[in-house]
Parts: structure tokens; sequence; C-alpha cells
């Protein structure tokens, strides 16, 4: 791994550095965050991420061995480390605080500095530090008077320092132990400021695990490392344990998670059931008519393919995975094999592999029986443990996939879809994968080579041999998709779907705004002293006319032939030395876009909502861009950074109104943030330290441009919406039914989170249904409630009356209802939650009750597995994607929409809560009148 491969990971997310203080046991469950942690801290849990600056002789061997023997992702220090997942940087300058794009990070005397400098280069926006107590006591017993104690000034100095470097890039650094020395740092508690709640008990699980042929033990060796760093108390025994039943009494778990199943329920049939349980099934869909037979016995199923998840009950969507203890290496590394395969025999890996050793492009096999005289002289073994096959994998340069072909018990002929272990483990080793084609391939790493005979496959392994650098750059790529496969991942899946989260109320699962005891800066150099920033006297004069929008603020506005406006300041930077134009006109909501063209060692900034027309030191809503950084922010607050633009004309959009604050570059939205904090005020565009050409500068209100939009739209408002912006827009088409329609709102109206809106949609349905409809919505007599009818009919699938809602959708978030669906009144909470604690989520769904026949709770999207009304979109993703439209021509859009959004990369998450209803009527104890 290299360090370079960490920069920007955990981009836009909550980041807990952790050191070795006696706070850091007020950091509950810490595995739910992304934590960084120093030195021994996997004495009390496992990190992501592991930061190690003292050399080995400054710690006392038992500390030193939980740094040797840790289990975190990646390992980070400036020393040579003999760790297999050491990430190597240069240590910069003592108390450094400037951003370093480079292999380096600044430090101090004290461990955690690095950390948070770690955190800034992974991007995260938020950063709390807990455990830097500087106490006499370690977490885990005394340790005497702090070493640093004497530094502890100069240590706090630079703190304090590094984070006033944050707050100017919109990184908040905050201190969330309780009794830390350290004065320079704003304080929070970590409960509030991790948005914890009351937490469940920690869970019991037992695993009872299988010795497969092929792959030796490396499920038990993968659940035994996954339990340890999601901190699960667990217990572990093989199927054929003549104590089994005895020890899983004693120990009592929460659940029994069984890998494998088929020997376990043969010897011991339903003595275990009693206990809450699971089967991980690892042969599907090859013997799916056989594991069909006995998955009953078993409260859960999780299957290793998605293609046979009808033919089991309660059935999920479990992947296979690697195991970071065991599956390690960087692609770079000189390794002794060229071409390898590890895998039993079938006719099909024969054919190829022959082919290959034919060529001399193999260079061992192990596995078997094998038939083929060549490749038993190239077999090493015919069985190798997990240890021996990762290493194989760390010293092979390519590994060949071919998918197992015989079904034992799968008559229907299932076709598979899934990965196999092979490829995850042997990227993860820095191998090179290059595969038989499949649909999960496709899907999750569609980078990675693909062949369909020996011949493809031996081009691509000439290709890559020919092509060292080649390969490392598609390995890197295609092991950077299946980064998170990892075993502790599966659990996680595991655990959320066996146990629902307890119920939450919105109050105390919201992240409170932290309070900060130190303000953002809102320029990139220290604020001016009294009135530096001001308009003299004799500039004041030079406030003078533009044109009929604009007046030139320090007469500095000109437009050339071409019809380009530019704007000539002088050297001078500073906080509020901008010129240029400022409005003539206040707004209350505004919409401004231009094209802008900087000149190096120039800054632009852009306002809205200024409170002064003149002063430039007044509060705004702001866009500020040098050669070295941008961002989008209000006076003493970051709200975003982005990469600064290159010296070519840039087109920006800024819209604000409502509450509700967004950024456009090149007409792609950047940013959108809800912030009421400025209700209105003047524009204002203009430079500083040079000159800034403008071209196609507009301003409106923004109601007045969202208004001419929709007039040109084929829809007709019958009846308003009369309630402010909400946080939830609700969407319902609505045919030529009326029957359901009543139930469909009356579903909405019960709901208990009540800021939202419902934009109910007609598709031009004769007249006597058109004035039926209208009735049922007058009939509620709520102004959240509001009706629209298109001007024409389109008969789409409901595609063209959902497109219409959606561009009049003012709500953060956006849900689909068709009419004749609905929900329970807890519907919209658990998912509001999680999205607000979230940020990196594009959606969030529930479980379905369908139709009153079965249950959607698929934890993957899948097609015929979702329905359109389960999730809660965030509003930005149709501007972001679609162009805020419905680009689709199908009767199955609502799974094309889910699938679009996926293939760019938006994630989501699954909350198995039965809170949608499909066809609210087969479910009548739910209906209301």
């Amino acid at each position: 791994m290299r360090f370079a491969d960490f920069r920007g990971r955990h981009s836009g997310q909550t980041v807990v550095v952790c050191g070795c203080g006696t706070s850091l046991k007020q950091l509950r469950e810490p595995q739910r965050f992304v934590t960084i942690g120093v030195n021994d801290v996997g004495r009390l849990f496992t990190p992501d991420y592991l930061v190690v600056v003292n050399e080995r002789r400054q710690f006392m061997p038992d500390r030193y061995v939980h740094v040797e023997q840790s289990q975190a992702k990646a390992v980070f220090s400036q020393l040579e480390l003999a760790h297999p997942r050491a990430v190597r940087f240069r240590l910069g300058r003592r108390g450094g605080t400037e951003r370093t794009d480079t292999d380096s990070l600044h430090y101090t005397n004290n461990s955690p500095y690095v950390a948070v400098n770690l955190a800034r280069y992974m991007g995260a926006t938020r950063i709390g530090l807990i455990g830097v107590d500087f106490g006499d006591e370690h977490f885990f017993g005394s340790a005497g008077r702090h070493p640093l104690s004497g530094q502890l000034a100069q240590i706090d100095q630079e703190y304090g320092a590094l984070a006033e470097a944050c707050r100017a890039e919109g990184i908040e650094l905050v201190n969330l132990s309780s009794n830390s020395r350290l004065r320079s740092l704003p304080r929070a508690a970590p409960d509030e400021w991790l948005g914890c709640t009351a937490l469940a008990p920690p869970r019991r699980v037992f695993f009872v695990h299988y010795r497969f042929l092929s792959c030796g033990t490396v499920f038990d060796t993968g659940l035994r490392e996954a339990a340890q760093t999601l901190g699960i108390t667990a217990e572990h025994a093989y199927w054929d344990d003549t104590q089994l039943l005895q020890r899983v009494e004693r120990f009592h778990p929460d659940l029994l998670f069984v890998v494998h199943g088929r020997r376990f329920v043969q010897r011991w049939g339903a003595r275990f059931a009693k206990f809450r349980s699971a089967v991980w099934l690892l042969d599907e869909p090859y013997e799916v008519d056989d594991t069909a037979a006995w998955s009953k016995h078993f409260d859960l199923v999780f299957l290793n393919d998605a293609a046979t998840l009808q033919r089991h009950q309660h059935a999920h969507d479990l992947p296979v995975a690697y195991a970071p203890v065991l599956h390690y290496g960087p692609p770079e590394a000189d390794r002794a094999h060229r071409v390898g395969f590890i895998g039993g025999g079938n006719p099909a890996r024969e054919l190829l592999l022959g082919g290959l050793a034919r060529q001399d492009l193999l260079d061992y096999i192990v596995g078997g029986p094998w038939h083929d005289p060549k490749l038993r002289t190239l077999c090493l073994a015919a069985n190798v443990p997990a240890e021996r096959t990762a290493a194989l994998y760390r010293d092979t340069t390519i590994v060949v996939n071919v998918f197992r072909d015989r079904h034992h018990f799968n008559r229907a002929g299932v076709d598979a879809r899934a990965m196999n272990p092979r490829i995850c483990e042997a990227l993860a080793c820095g191998a090179l994968v290059i595969s038989e084609p499949r649909e999960d391939l496709a899907r999750w790493v569609p980078e990675l080579p693909t062949f369909r005979n020996d011949a493809e496959a031996a081009a691509l392994i000439q290709s890559f041999i020919a092509n060292p650098a080649e390969r490392v750059r598609v390995q890197r790529a295609c092991s950077a998709r299946l980064a998170d496969a990892i075993y502790a991942q599966r659990l996680r899946t595991v655990m959320d779907i066996a146990f629902e989260l307890p119920k939450q109320t919105p109050s105390s699962t919201s992240i409170p705004a932290p309070a900060l005891t130190v303000a953002f800066a809102s320029a990139p150099v220290p604020a001016p002293a009294p009135g530096g920033g001001e308009l003299m006297s004799g500039e004041r004069e030079r406030v003078v006319p533009f044109d009929d929008d604009w007046d030139d603020v320090g007469g500095v506005v000109r437009r050339s032939r071409d019809g380009t406006i530019v704007i000539d300041t002088d050297a001078r930077r500073g906080p509020a030395l901008e010129r240029g134009l400022t409005s003539r006109t206040r707004f209350e909501a505004v919409d401004l876009t231009f094209d802008a063209c900087i000149d190096s060692g120039v800054c632009l900034v852009a306002k809205v909502h200024q409170s002064d027309r003149i002063d430039q030191t007044s509060n705004s809503y702001h866009l500020y861009i040098d050669e070295k950084r941008a961002y989008l922010a209000r006076h003493q607050h970051v709200f975003r950074q982005f990469e600064t633009p290159r010296r070519m004309w840039t087109r920006f959009r800024l819209v604000c109104g409502g509450g509700v604050l967004s950024l456009w570059r090149n007409d792609r939205l950047l940013h959108r943030v809800r912030d009421n904090v400025l209700t209105g005020g003047f524009a204002f565009i203009g430079a500083q330290g040079g000159s800034v050409r403008l071209r196609g500068v507009r301003i409106s209100p923004a109601e007045r441009a969202r208004t001419a939009a929709l007039a040109s739209e084929n829809a007709e408002e019958l009846i308003a919406v009369g309630s402010p912006t909400p946080r939830v827009s609700i969407i319902t088409t609505v045919y030529d039914r009326t029957d359901c329609l009543r139930g469909c709102i009356a579903s909405v109206r019960r709901l208990a989170f009540a800021d939202y809106e419902h934009l109910v949609v007609a598709d031009h349905p004769p007249p006597e249904v058109m004035e039926s409809i209208r009735d049922i919505v007058a009939s509620a007599g709520d102004a959240r409630v509001g009706l629209y009818n298109l001007k024409r009919r389109f008969n789409n699938w409901g595609i063209a009356p959902a497109a219409a809602a959606l561009r009049r959708a003012r709500g953060e978030y956006v849900a689909f209802l068709s009419d004749d669906n609905g929900y329970t009144a807890d519907h919209f909470e658990p998912l509001i939650c999680t999205l607000d604690r979230d940020h990196a989520l594009g959606f969030v769904y529930s479980s379905c009750r369908y139709d009153g026949r079965l249950v959607l709770n698929h934890p993957v999207p899948r097609p015929g597995r979702i329905d359109l009304g389960q999730p809660l979109f965030r509003r930005e993703l149709f501007e972001i994607y679609f162009d805020d439209d419905l680009p689709f021509d199908m009767m199955a859009w609502d799974w094309h929409l889910i699938d679009a959004l996926m293939r760019r990369g938006v994630r989501w998450r699954h909350l198995d809560r039965q809170s949608f209803i499909f066809r609210l009527a087969k479910y009548p104890q739910l209906m209301v009148s």
C-alpha cells in the first residue's frame, strides 16, 4: 500500500483520532466510526488505522506487541516497520499546520498530532480528538507523570495553531476528552458531538465453523478477526465438536452463526432451535436444491450468491470477502511466479489451464485432481492451508480465475452471478486477477480483465507481463473497488440485519451543530486591523453605476470590446479588500450566474445575501477562489472546499433562498446546504490582487427563475402547497383511479414525521376523474398537500408526472409514493436519522410489506427485490446525475433509476423495518379513514 492511495479516502467524513489517555474509555462502540489510533490503542479496540512514530526502543515490550500484532487496515509510520500492512510517510515540519499533498505529515512531540494531519490528508471534515489527556494514567493503567508534561505549553500552542489551520479549510477539530490538559481546542461531549444515542447491550455471537477442502480455515480466520475488530463478544467451535451443545448453552449467545451448515444440520438437527440462528451458505447456486431443503432450520439465511434468494426463507445477500490479517501485499513487489491458479479441478478449469500450460504461461497450480499430465507436473500440492494460499498469492504476479462448472444440486440450472473468494483474496495480496466474466464482476469490479477462452487469457497475460506499469495500475483500480470487501464489513451486515436498532426519536438521533469556542476564519489571511477593510472616504465616492443591475465598487470594472467584463484591482490581498460589482437590489431569494476566468495570483469573491451593499466586512454567503484553494462559506463557517479551477472559463451559479444555499460549477451541482442564518441581502462579484474576466453575468430572484422554468412545463397547478420549505418531498402520481388515493393521502397524514410536502400529480385524466381527484385532495384540508395536472396525457408508466413533481420538490429529501401504496406511522424518522448521520449515503431504504404476500427486505438493491417507494433519496442526486429529470422510457424505470445511481457510485443503506406498504388495500389493518 502506498501513502498516496489514502488521499481523500474519507472525504467529507467524521474521523476520531484516539490517544491512549483514560478518556478513550468514554468512546462507546468505536467500531461505529472511522478511527485513527496511535501506539497500543489495540489493547482497547482495533482502530481502522494506526499511527506509530516512536521507535521500538521507546516502548515497553508489553506495549509494542500491540503494534506488531495490530489488525488495523493500515499502520502508518515514518519508520521501517515490520508489519504486513505498513504504510510509509515522511515527517514534515515540527508544528507545521499547512495541508500537504505530498507524502509527508507534520508532527509535534505527540503522536495524535500526526494522526490529525493524516485525517486531514484523508479528507475528513470533522475530526474529534480523544484520549489525548497528558495525565498520569493510560487507559490500561498507571504510567506515572506524563513524560511530555514539561513540553505541554508548547504542544498546546501547536495544537491551537493546527486547529486554526483546520478551521480555515472548513475542517472542524474538537477535543472530546473531559480531562484533557489541552486548552487550545474547542471541546465537545463525545456522545453529543458524534450523535450517539443509548446503546444496545453488547451482542454475543457463537460461530460454528467448517473446514473447507479448497480454502481450509479461511472463513474461521476472517470471522475471528472481524469479531475482534467490531468488538463483538464471541466464541468459536467446529461443527463436529462433541461438546458443541454444552459450549453453546454455557455461552448463551444472542446469535448462533453457522458457516456452510450442511454438516451442522446433519449432525445436530433441531437441537439448537431455542437460539436465534443464522447460516452463511457458500455453495450457491451449485447446491441449492440441497441447501433449500434444510436452510429453514435457521432464522436467517445469508447467501454468497443472490441468484437463489427466492429459494430460501428470510434470505439475504452476503458476498464472500478477504481477511486483512491473511491477505495483504503491494502490487509492485518482486514476485517469484508469473502466473498461478489455486482451486479444485473441473473440466472447464482443466481445459483453460491446460491451454495456458502448453503456451508456457502457467507457473504452478494447487488443487485438483488433474488429468492433464502437464498440469499434474505443475501441481504443487492437492491442498494447502489458508496461510500458504495467501503467501502464494503474494508471490504471484497474475492469478487466473475460472469459475466452478459443476452443479451438484441445481436441477433448474440457476446461473451463478457472484464472485468467488479467490478474486477478493488475490487482489488484496497485490496480485492481478484475470477471470472469466460474471454479472457481479461487471457490476462491482468493471476494471477487472476478463476472458472467454485460453487464447484471450493468454493474450491478457502476455500483455500485462510485458507492461508491468499497466498491470500495477489495473490491479490498484480493482483492489480499490474491493477494499471494503472484508469479513468485518460482512459481519457488520449480519449484525445490522439480525438485530434491529432500538427505535429512536428524531431529537435523539440528529447530530447537533457543534458549539465552537473559536469561529471559523472566512478569509485566507488574518483579520485586518479596525477599519482596514472598509472603503475610505475617497473610495466611497468611487461607487459608480455600471448597468441597470450593478454598481461598480472602487471604480475597477470595465467592459471590453468583446463584451467581456474585466475587474482590475490592485495587488493588495486581504480580508474585505475585494472590489467589483455590487447589486442595486436586495434579494430575499437570489439566482446569480456568471462565467469567470481568473489570472494567476488573483482571487475571485462572489457573494449573495451580503448584509451591507458596500461594506465587504459584513456577513454573506460567499464563493472564494484563488490559485491554492476554493471554498463555499458563510462569513464564519466553510461549507465545502473543492479543487481550484485552472486558468480557463468556468461557469458558476449561486442560488440562495428558503434557507437553502446551492453552488454549481459548469452546470454540475457541487454543494447544497441548509442554512437559515442569512435571510436576504445583496449580491457581489469582485476580485483581489489583479484581474478577473467575467461574461454571462445574470442575476434574478430565485423564485422568479424557478417559476419561469415551471411555467414552461406541461403541468398546471390546481392546489398549491401552502406550507414552508419542508425536509421531505413525497411525490405521488395518479392515472385514472381514485378509489385508493384517499387511503394513500391518509397514510401520509398519519405519519409521526410532519415536516413534509405531498405533491400529487395526475396524468391528465378525463375531466370527471380529475374533478374527483381534486375533491379528494381538497377534502384533506392540509396545506402540505398540493395537486397538479399534466396539460396532456403521457401514459408512460408515471415517469412524466413524477418528473413534474420532482422539479417542484423543495425538500432536502425525496420519496416516491404510488397512489395505492402507503407508510406506517414511523416510516421516515429512522431513514432521515440515518442520512443525517452519514452524509456519504445517497439513499437509504426500508423493507416493504409487499401485496399481502411477502416481505422485500434485501440489503442490496436488486431487480424485483426493491420498490421505488422504499428509498428516501437526497434531493441533490437528481440535480447532479439527471439534470432534475427522470430520463427513462421503460416500464421498469424505477429499478433503472436506482441502478443508475448505484452505477455512479452512490452509496446506500438498508434498514430492515417493514414500514413501506405496497398495495395498502391488502393490509386493511393499516388503512386509515
